[in-house]
């Protein structure tokens, strides 16, 4: 017969056991979270002695947050942090990152400057017509608008856009643009006119096709939506790696991510 004190401490051992198991597991769980996976194709033209260039993008949205990761190995990740307003990026090259805060941003500008940046804001005007053109992409249902947005620049948008998904990732893309409720237009009659218009797009755009002019050279860009997914996703992935080096970032303003999810633009 087993010594009943051993037989006792080997019944805890396998109790603690079982509650470190219990426990690991638990953590892993709660550092996954169900997410949003996007893959999106990115092309250019119209650039003064560049070639037509094409892009791969993949965006991740989980744990409150969003990362887009550009495919090409010299491209710049970001993530994007409504919570803080942190838009942080990622040269996986050569490890180092720089983060911008947009509340800090716009606090760090001067009045005047940003008065002036807020009044060529508000003489864009956006205009959207939705059409009964539909057709099928990548296996979305989707129908056609055509937006103008006139102001600092001339652009012309082809918008075709699906109800087949629910998302909504607008928290996201109005930080980068500062066209939200808490960008430089806010609660002014001008931001709400361009939501508002924004808002005749119904469900998420799949294909975006672009026509602007810049600096007197004419540009065309097409963002094109091939995947769309839910899978679980660490909060790791939303993290800048150990390993990297911070450096400052003294330009004033934030680069474009190129292959963002368009949402409502």
């Amino acid at each position: 017969m087993k010594h009943p004190v051993r037989r006792s401490a080997r019944f805890v051992s396998l109790g603690l056991a079982a509650l470190l198991t219990s426990a690991l597991c638990s953590s892993i769980a709660l550092a996954e979270e169900e997410g949003v996976f996007i893959e999106t194709v990115n092309r250019s033209s119209g650039l003064t002695g560049e070639a037509p260039t094409e892009e791969v993008s993949q965006t991740f949205v989980a744990h409150g947050k969003m990362k887009v990761a550009s495919m090409d190995p010299n491209g710049t990740d970001m993530i994007i942090d409504p919570a803080t307003g942190d838009m942080t990026f990622m040269n996986n090259t050569v490890k180092e990152y720089y983060r911008i805060n947009a509340k800090s941003m716009t606090e760090g500008m001067s009045k005047p400057g940003m008065d002036q940046m807020r009044a060529m804001m508000e003489q864009t005007k956006v205009t959207v017509e939705a059409t009964d053109e539909t057709r099928e992409i990548n296996g979305w249902n989707c129908r056609k608008y055509r937006v103008a947005k006139t102001g600092m620049m001339e652009i012309e948008q082809e918008i075709w856009a699906t109800e087949d998904v629910d998302l909504d990732l607008d928290r996201y893309t109005d930080l980068m643009s500062l066209s939200g409720p808490e960008g430089l237009l806010g609660d002014s009659e001008a931001g709400r006119a361009q939501r508002a218009e924004m808002k005749k797009i119904k469900g998420y755009p799949i294909l975006t096709k672009s026509k602007m002019q810049l600096m007197g050279a004419n540009m065309e860009s097409e963002t094109e939506v091939r995947v769309i997914r839910r899978e679980p996703m660490a909060a790791s992935l939303f993290e800048v790696p150990a390993d990297y080096k911070e450096r400052e970032m003294n330009m004033p303003g934030a680069p474009s991510a190129n292959g963002a999810p368009a949402g409502h633009p």
